[in-house]
Order: structure tokens, then C-alpha cells, then sequence
């Protein structure tokens, strides 16, 4: 069992899980936003989205699923990563599921990629999967405690780049 699952439990049996869920949030938030600072800083808040398939060849393909999905998310990773001519780069990302569609979309913060055009990160995602959004990062404006409120919901899923560790 994941710790997150085990937290997760813990909270709905709780007698105050809202409160507990929003220490969770903050706890994971502050964690998050020093851990990009560690690591020299978040560039980029992203939030990628995915249309549904329109392909002749796949006719009964109506939804991008989980694996889909996971894939195309490390296809923009390795994009980056070529972008940046083998530089690092980190990111935290988690998934959220549309429940009126049934798709998953995106929300990351990426480090590393201060000196590549958002524009060109932009139509890489749009032209291969939907409709990205992705914008410098303002550490006032609490990206990483709005990814977190992903850590206490039922379904979700936040991952950490490899070797991303807070320096202490």
C-alpha cells in the first residue's frame, strides 16, 4: 500500500477530514515549492490537456486513456530534454480525471527549462495531444498547494521527476 493511500484512509476515517486533508495540502504545498527552490527553481506551471482522438484508423478509440496519457506526458519530457540539449530537468506533475469527459489532463511545474520558448513547448503539446497552457512560474501564486490538493483526492496520482531530492 502507497503512504498516500494509507494517509488517504486515515483521513476518511477521521472525525474532521477537511481539516486534516488541508494540513495535508499545505504540508505537500510548502514541500513542493522548496523542493523547486532546491533544485534552482521552478520555470514553468503547465497544465496539458487531451482531445478526443479523431483517427479513421482507429474507429472505436473514443477516449485517451491512463497509458495514453502517461506516455504522451514523457514524449513532452523527452521533447524538453532534447530542447535543452541534455540539461536537466525536473518537474513534479499530477494527473486530474475530467469526470464529464473521463480524460485525464496535467498539472505540472518544470525546472530546468528557463531558457526554452514557452511558445514552442506550447505547439509541440497542441499539435500532438490538446490544448496546453504553460506559463512562468510565480512562486506567490501557490502553484505547488494547488498540484497538492491532488495528494488528498480520491484518484489521484502526483509523481516526481527521478533524483529530484530536497537539499538540506
Amino acid at each position: 500500500m502507497l503512504i498516500k493511500d494509507t494517509i488517504a484512509k486515515d483521513l476518511v476515517s477521521s472525525e474532521k477530514p477537511w481539516s486534516d486533508a488541508e494540513t495535508l495540502k499545505q504540508a505537500w504545498g510548502t514541500w513542493l515549492t522548496d523542493l523547486g527552490a532546491a533544485g534552482g527553481g521552478w520555470d514553468w506551471w503547465a497544465t496539458l490537456t487531451f482531445r478526443d482522438p479523431d483517427n479513421p484508423a482507429l474507429p472505436n478509440w473514443t477516449k485517451p486513456g491512463w497509458s495514453y496519457t502517461e506516455k504522451a506526458y514523457n514524449r513532452f519530457l523527452a521533447h524538453l530534454t532534447f530542447a535543452t540539449y541534455d540539461n536537466p530537468i525536473f518537474w513534479v506533475r499530477a494527473r486530474e480525471e475530467q469526470p464529464w469527459r473521463g480524460v485525464s489532463h496535467f498539472h505540472s511545474l518544470i525546472g530546468g527549462v528557463a531558457d526554452l520558448p514557452r511558445d514552442e513547448a506550447w505547439s509541440w503539446w497542441f499539435t500532438r495531444y490538446g490544448i496546453a497552457r504553460i506559463e512562468p512560474y510565480d512562486r506567490s501564486l501557490g502553484a505547488g498547494f494547488y498540484l497538492c490538493k491532488y495528494v488528498t483526492k480520491e484518484l489521484g496520482d502526483i509523481q516526481l521527476s527521478p533524483g529530484l531530492i530536497l537539499k538540506t
